[in-house]
């Protein structure tokens, strides 16, 4: 057995369900669409994700020669209906961004040693990430196209997905570039889908719109972005306070997916028991312990921003017995819980709502909660 079908057969081992390899040479069009676009990214080119270095592997890993690519797929089991709408499918399955201590994690870390292992050295980033882009070298190791909305599509799965990347220094055997896109030629379902039009044009996306910025990204300080939810963005987020699947559950390549009797988690089943938004509003401790640290602790673990998003959903509920939970936040120490608190009670704009927001005014203390408070009152 060759070293690349010894490295293929461990991966499927391991619950991967594609594996392709493909060079170690730069990634061309990516750095030219990263300067064509990046006033929407501005915010990651240099700093925090640093993209740049991104497009040559060798940033990643001076004397890199190849990219193991593999595809996992985690729509293998049904979701909970309580969380479905709420928490985007890849939250939910715990295979993103996940310590080794965790499955997700574990399963790159093991595939990690087991390269290591070999003789070869492999590229390190950060947790889960080679820090190459992940789906255009899935495209080069030939297991899949990429579609309008951007997302990478591996025949037979959808794109309910994740592509994991370990860049090594030693020559492997490559496969065939995949070539065109999965899109039906006229299809815009996902484009359509999308509440906030951050598929901005065909395989082009906005991530400032994208719902998942708002909910995770603008938490981490980085340049150019503020943790207070754009006002024009927040009554587009619906139920989502973790991700967004829409695009994806618009799209065709997903049907039969979305349609399957796939067996139960029951550690999903269970979590998903003790799920809500105003217990997420709320967060205390037991609260956080039961339903958020078992799949939301990904991109952060700050309370703040987890109260912050649950106070959104819940002014788009359009339920005026969330008021008394809303009132409570506005009395958070956080501000930032108080100004998006304030925001949901205009967006809910019942006489309650607006008795609560006149009563909070006076003694705010914080003065984009006080912006908010007004704005709020403006709208009720």
């Amino acid at each position: 057995m060759s070293r690349t079908e010894e490295i293929r057969n461990y991966a499927l081992d391991l619950g991967y369900s594609r594996v392709g390899i493909t060079t170690a040479e730069p990634f061309p069009l990516y750095a030219q669409a990263l300067e064509e676009r990046l006033p929407d990214y501005d915010w990651a080119a240099d700093s925090g994700l640093r993209l740049r270095r991104a497009v040559n592997p060798q940033d990643r890993l001076p004397g890199a020669r190849s990219i193991i690519v593999a595809v996992y797929d985690y729509f293998r089991e049904r979701f909970p209906e309580n969380l479905v709408g709420r928490i985007g499918r890849l939250y939910q399955s715990r295979s993103y961004i996940e310590p080794p201590t965790r499955l997700g994690g574990a399963r790159v870390e093991l595939m990690r040693r087991f390269l290591e292992s070999k003789g070869m050295q492999v590229g390190r980033w950060y947790m889960i990430s080679s820090g190459v882009p992940d789906r255009l070298a899935a495209v080069r190791a030939g297991l899949g196209q990429i579609g309008r909305n951007t997302f990478f599509c591996a025949p037979g799965i959808g794109t309910f997905l994740i592509v994991h990347t370990f860049i090594v220094d030693v020559e492997l055997e490559y496969d065939s570039p995949a070539e065109g896109t999965h899109c039906p030629p006229d299809c815009r379902l996902c484009i359509e889908a999308c509440p906030t039009g951050a598929i901005v044009a065909d395989y082009r996306l906005n991530p400032r719109r994208c719902l998942t910025f708002s909910h995770v990204v603008n938490v981490h300080g980085f340049q150019n972005t503020s943790p207070y939810i754009d006002p024009e963005i927040r009554p587009k987020m619906g139920s989502w306070i973790h991700g967004c699947d829409l695009c994806q559950e618009a799209c065709p390549r997903n049907r039969d997916k979305l349609k399957a009797k796939l067996p139960e988690n029951a550690f999903l089943e269970e979590a998903a028991k003790h799920f809500s938004l105003t217990g997420l509003l709320k967060m205390d401790g037991e609260f956080e312990k039961k339903a958020v640290a078992p799949f939301l602790y990904t991109y952060m673990r700050d309370r703040k921003f987890f109260q912050r998003n649950a106070a959104v959903a819940i002014g788009n509920s359009g339920d005026p017995d969330m008021v008394p939970c809303l009132a409570q936040a506005l009395e958070d120490p956080e501000e930032l819980v108080r100004a998006h608190a304030a925001w949901a009670l205009g967006r809910l704009g019942s006489a309650e709502a607006r008795r609560v927001l006149e009563a909070g005014l006076p003694r705010e203390t914080g003065s984009q909660a006080a912006v908010e408070i007004r704005a709020a009152l403006e709208m009720v």
